[in-house]
């Protein structure tokens, strides 16, 4: 008896190529034109180079209350800043006020001996 086996090779899928976002995602012949031109590609800025760093970090999601009008000046911000996103604005904005509040103390903060107590602050 003969085993007799069909041999088959995989289809080729008609599409849209490699990757259908290459149309919409500028390439890096753009950015280097950019940079010829002295213009920094979107997130080149030093504060985003230092905050780079921290993207590869472990994250967490928290919720914050906020009012309204800072809330919808943040959405404004990001939907008019190409590449910013909520997220990015609120981590550069929480970035810049601990360098601050560091260089005020004179440091950085020691490690909290305990975890925050969480509500209302008292007198609210």
């Amino acid at each position: 008896m003969i085993n007799m086996v069909k041999k088959t090779t995989p289809r080729k899928r008609g599409g849209l190529g490699a990757n259908p976002l290459d149309a919409l995602v500028p390439s890096v012949k753009a950015a280097s034109k950019a940079s010829r031109r002295g213009l920094a590609p979107v997130g080149t800025t030093p504060r985003r180079e230092k905050l780079a760093k921290a993207k590869g970090a472990q994250k967490d999601r928290y919720t914050l209350h906020l009012p309204v009008d800072l809330m919808e000046k943040a959405k404004n911000a990001a939907y008019w800043t190409p590449g910013l996103t909520l997220a990015g604005l609120a981590m550069a904005g929480i970035s810049a006020e601990l360098e601050r509040l560091e260089k005020k103390h004179g440091g950085p903060f020691k490690v909290r001996e305990r975890e925050l107590v969480g509500g209302r602050p008292f007198g609210s």
